[in-house]
């Protein structure tokens, strides 16, 4: 009944799994969290496989663990973005500023112009989604209940990372390989 031979990230996998009458667990702490449900705890403990409370004990470190990972993550992305991604980016628009201003001063068209306008946009998106996702850490991190605060990383944290990621890597696109 669960056996299926597609892509399993697939919205054809979301109607199937629907049809068949199957979960679609999308986020971690979903997944995590049938572990403890009564249907899972009552066959573990019957099969003597864990205790009850080694059940529960496994579900709450997996979930610490999840949160972590997850905070680790951020912290990595803040530091690359602040680190490597807007120095970088910066640069090559202060270098682009200084060329358009360069041929408008010769008084010959600047192409790279359309360059500028881009980098210029992408680089104020990022830094707008770069607050966001800073904001939805923080919110996360001041909750002290560790399922609320997986689910909050699962959702609100996890899609302003992935707005984050978009952009720059949009950016590497537009900015100069140097």
């Amino acid at each position: 009944n669960i056996r299926f031979e597609g892509n399993g990230y697939s919205e054809e996998w979301v109607k199937e799994a629907e049809k068949r009458g199957l979960p679609n667990l999308r986020k971690t702490p979903e997944a995590l969290k049938q572990i403890v449900t009564p249907a899972s705890k009552e066959v573990l403990t019957r099969l003597g496989v864990l205790s009850e409370a080694e059940v529960v004990s496994r579900y709450h470190v997996r979930i610490e663990r999840y949160v972590k990972n997850l905070a680790i993550e951020v912290d990595s992305m803040r530091q690359i973005i602040d680190t490597m991604i807007m120095p970088a980016c910066y640069a090559y628009h202060g270098s682009l500023c200084q060329s358009v201003a360069a041929a408008k001063a010769a008084g010959v068209p600047a192409p790279q112009s359309d360059s500028l306008s881009k980098l210029t946009t992408l680089l104020q998106s990022l830094n707008e989604k770069r607050a966001v996702m800073e904001n939805e850490f923080r919110k996360a991190e001041s909750l002290h209940d560790e399922e609320e605060k997986a689910k909050l990383y699962a959702t609100n944290v996890s899609k302003a990372m992935f707005e984050v990621r978009e952009l720059a890597d949009s950016l590497e696109a537009v900015v100069a390989d140097e």
